[in-house]
């Protein structure tokens, strides 16, 4: 028996790998509910993500496990204020004709907005470089940077790009090209629901107190029992895996907060993705995702979903959301998430185990690949192929 506890995606993932492989594999996650941070709460009818979050489908690791879940896509590409103006600049490919406002820019600032194409596919990254260096070396600079790619990317990574390494960076931006990430009926949740539902053997709502050394294998005590297991996978959030080990990685989290608003009026593109330059205000990103997934709304009206970074009150959010959308913001607060460790940050030239063997006590976790839903199937499937070996 290979025991695995935590259920989010790297838990997830890991137990799936064993099963597969035609060994027991018993799963036990603390939560009602597994998923970790894809987590879908309903709250008034509306259906509310722990934080805005979106699935890429075209991940390799959701490929290599065959995702079943329809994903509905959201506009690819984000409404910047470049040159005074609140614009859509999105990926000619998918949104050419939702382009027009932004064309002048780009027709000003050619340089730009093709170093963004190189950084993505052939320029080369120097050892340690920040994904802010990065950028600005190889030509991305001015309005295109500051008013569009930095405050993406703060988006995607929650925090300064100056402290996100360059060639995860890099390979968001890859992942991003290659696929456009969405949605799904039911929320983010659904995703971890699916695999849930693949696995034979899962106990949620039971938590993990000790593991002991028994023999060759291990003892796993919960609340009420105790398993025995020849192997043991540890795919919990850091700070409740550094319970059960010294040895893990010294790890920075970043934060953020999470605001949901149902919107009785339209507001200008709403659909689409908002993004605000550093120091204009609180507001991060925003996006009414009952637009992107009707399904999200009970009654129709739309549901924007607000990021911030800093600590700020609703009226401050307010304020800004006014300032992006060019009008009065009068929406009705459904919800809000104070997230303290919202995401593992990957510095500039960190390197990462994708997973660690203690003797058969293997940890998994996107904190040991890198902060996205990828590096936590990955870890997960690397623990699994350890517990296996």
């Amino acid at each position: 028996m290979i025991v695995v506890i935590g259920g989010g995606l790297s838990g997830l993932a890991a137990a799936l790998t064993v099963q597969e492989r035609g060994q027991q594999v018993h799963l036990i996650e603390g939560n009602e509910n597994v998923g970790g941070r894809l987590a879908t709460e309903r709250i008034d009818g509306f259906t509310i993500d722990r934080g805005f979050q979106v699935i890429n489908p075209g991940y390799r690791e959701f490929e290599r496990l065959g995702l079943r879940t329809h994903i509905h896509p959201i506009p690819a590409g984000a409404v910047a204020f470049v040159d005074e103006r609140w614009n859509f600049y999105g990926d000619p490919r998918r949104e050419l004709r939702a382009m027009g406002g932004s064309l002048p820019s780009i027709a000003a600032n050619p340089i730009s907005f093709l170093a963004v194409l190189r950084g993505i596919f052939i320029a080369t990254i120097a050892e340690g470089e920040s994904a802010a260096d990065f950028l600005q070396r190889i030509g991305i600079s001015g309005e295109v940077y500051e008013g569009i790619i930095e405050p993406f990317l703060r988006g995607v990574f929650l925090t300064s790009l100056s402290e996100v390494d360059a060639k995860f960076a890099r390979r968001v931006l890859r992942s991003l090209y290659r696929h456009v990430p969405g949605l799904p009926d039911g929320g983010v949740a659904t995703v971890a629901i699916e695999l849930r539902n693949r696995l034979k053997s899962i106990q949620c709502g039971t938590r993990v107190t000790a593991i002991t050394r028994s023999g060759k294998g291990f003892s796993v005590t919960t609340e009420n029992s105790t398993i025995s297991a020849r192997r043991v996978i540890v795919a919990t959030d850091y700070h409740s895996a550094a319970q059960f080990s010294n040895r893990l990685p010294h790890i920075t989290h970043a934060r953020s907060s999470a605001w949901y608003f149902a919107i009785e009026e339209p507001l200008r593109a709403q659909h689409q993705l908002y993004v605000s330059r550093a120091n204009s205000g609180p507001v991060v990103t925003a996006i009414d995702v009952a637009s992107v997934v009707p399904s999200y709304s009970p009654d129709g009206r739309g549901l924007l979903s607000v990021t911030t970074l800093a600590p700020c009150s609703e009226s401050e959010v307010r304020e800004h959301l006014a300032k992006m959308y060019g009008e009065l913001f009068t929406g009705e607060l459904i919800a809000q998430f104070d997230i303290a460790n919202a995401l593992p940050i990957l510095a500039p030239g960190a390197e990462r185990t994708g997973a660690i063997n203690e003797e058969g006590l293997i940890f998994a976790g996107d904190y040991l690949t890198e902060p996205s839903q990828n590096g936590a199937l990955l870890s997960g499937r690397l623990a699994g192929e350890f517990a296996l070996a």
